[in-house]
């Protein structure tokens, strides 16, 4: 009987921790994702309708300061908030895809028309013997890992915060939300101001 309880106690501990642990586990497969150009993987991890909302708010929100509060009696702005919407739906359509939140998360801009950029082939970078044949090698082994400096943290039982600051001090914010046990990137906050 004792026994029963020691092994009842012990898997409720269990999955306690995996499911207080969760988030950060599933940052870590987004950042495994990210380094390995795993699109796959990294599409399972994203909320794609969800992200693109979040940062359609910020864009269309950041082209309306742009315009000014003043121009609202200009004909010609209401022209230009709605060409300005066109624009991000189209860069939205860039940033929507694997490859797009991947080089988002790495602090690269995806410019419309420009294709996106496939895995690195296995065999090319490096020869046999271990050393470089060519920069890109070099890059790779320079670049630094996601993730690896940045702060995590509940902000609710239901919301998960990234936070990552670039070299100009600026930060971005990958919230992860609760979807049952496993947990999801449903928004991304861009250093905008």
């Amino acid at each position: 009987m004792r026994k029963t309880k020691y092994v009842l106690l012990l898997l409720i501990l269990s999955a306690v921790g995996y499911v207080a642990a969760a988030p950060w586990l599933t940052a870590y497969r987004i950042s495994d994702a990210v380094d390995q150009r795993d699109s796959v993987a990294l599409a399972e991890q994203v909320e794609f309708d969800s992200v693109r909302l979040s940062l359609k708010q910020q864009l269309n929100s950041r082209v309306l300061r742009e315009l000014g509060a003043d121009n609202k009696q200009n004909p010609f702005a209401a022209l230009g908030a709605s060409l300005a919407n066109i624009m991000v739906d189209g860069l939205l359509d860039t940033y929507m895809t694997p490859a797009g939140i991947e080089r988002l998360m790495r602090g690269e801009t995806p410019a419309p028309g420009i294709p996106e950029t496939s895995s690195p082939p296995a065999d090319t970078d490096t020869n046999t013997d271990g050393g470089n044949d060519s920069g890109s090698g070099k890059a790779n082994t320079e670049r630094k890992k996601l993730f690896s400096d940045a702060r995590m943290g509940y902000r609710s039982l239901h919301r998960f915060v990234v936070t990552v600051t670039d070299d100009e001090g600026k930060q971005a914010e990958f919230v992860l939300s609760r979807r049952g046990l496993d947990w999801k990137l449903t928004a991304i906050v861009l250093p905008l101001d």
